[in-house]
């Protein structure tokens, strides 16, 4: 029996010499990451249509949104460039074949700001004013652009006055409803 002890203790020896080795040559540090992935964000969101009747004047109709932010563009963007928004109408106030010309003019209402002592607003206007002039002839003359920009990523929201112009007197317009249609645009610079 004392031979079968003798064994048994060299076996647990050499097992307790495996496990320290083993202790030994394990791993004392590791690390693990964390990410947070933010998605792209670049939208445009137009207002309700308006409709309002005309005054029965020989003055200019004026669609202006006030200070009710329901009546403005929201945009936003995460861009580190920015983005481009492009407010553009394809034709002027159109009835049938009758048209009145149609101006635009673009502020921004809100915007986020950079930080800093003096804060600046993410968004501006670079194209502030166009009118139609259907009455040239030309495809060109149908169409009216204005533009906004940020240069880094930030949310605003768009003022957009829309003007039906007079180029006649009240007493010449045709009966019934002229309609424009703006479209807005929003890309990544």
């Amino acid at each position: 029996m004392k031979m079968h002890i003798r064994g048994l203790l060299k076996f647990v020896s050499a097992v307790a010499v495996v496990a320290s080795c083993q202790l030994v040559s394990a791993q004392t540090t590791d690390t693990q990451k964390f990410t947070v992935t933010v998605p792209s964000t670049l939208s445009i969101t137009a207002p309700s249509d308006r409709v309002q009747a005309h005054d029965t004047t020989n003055n200019n109709q004026v669609f202006s949104p006030g200070t009710n932010l329901a009546n403005h563009w929201a945009v936003a963007c995460n861009s580190n460039a920015g983005a481009t928004v492009s407010l553009t109408t394809a034709t002027p106030f159109t009835n049938g074949i009758h048209k009145q010309d149609a101006k635009l003019d673009l502020a921004v209402s809100s915007s986020d700001n950079t930080s800093g002592s003096s804060p600046t607003a993410i968004w501006t206007v670079v194209q502030p004013s166009d009118q139609t002039n259907y009455i040239s002839g030309t495809p060109a003359g149908n169409d009216a652009t204005v533009v906004a920009q940020s240069t880094r990523p930030g949310k605003g929201t768009l003022g957009l006055t829309v003007t039906f112009v007079m180029d006649n007197a009240y007493s010449t317009l045709s009966q019934g409803s002229y309609v424009i249609d703006v479209v807005g645009t929003i890309a990544a610079n």
